[in-house]
């Protein structure tokens, strides 16, 4: 009985000290997107978190989505931690997987040429 009265009482403390996730110091990434056609780049840092990261959401005000829609001919890792693995998805298909040895994408699969991608549905999913 004790015991669990002393237990009981050290609950609270336990909670208010535990250190929430959003605390937690988690690397970096800084990824970014290429027009090729139209000049436009633009570059997000963002927590590497493992979670699916909405690519509208990243870059939305920025040169790459001027016209209200994301397009771009390229990505590329620009800042990273060593052991990066970011996957870029399309609409759930897979475009890339980005680490620290293959930083840069050609988008549309053609390095010939510049064809900018719609990117709207797109995610990147970064983990270490």
């Amino acid at each position: 009985m004790q015991f669990s009265i002393t237990l009981l009482s050290l609950l609270p403390a336990a909670l208010v000290s535990a250190v929430p996730l959003e605390s937690r110091t988690l690397p970096e990434v800084t990824f970014s997107l290429s027009n090729d056609q139209s000049g436009a780049n633009a570059g997000a840092t963002f927590p590497v978190n493992g979670y699916d990261r909405s690519i509208s959401d990243i870059f939305k005000g920025t040169s790459v989505a001027a016209s209200g829609n994301v397009l771009a001919s390229s990505a590329q890792l620009t800042a990273f931690p060593q052991n990066i693995n970011c996957v870029l998805k399309n609409n759930g298909n897979y475009i890339a997987t980005l680490t620290a040895q293959n930083t840069y994408v050609d988008i549309d699969g053609n390095p010939a040429v510049s064809t900018p991608i719609n990117l709207n549905g797109a995610t990147i999913n970064c983990h270490v």
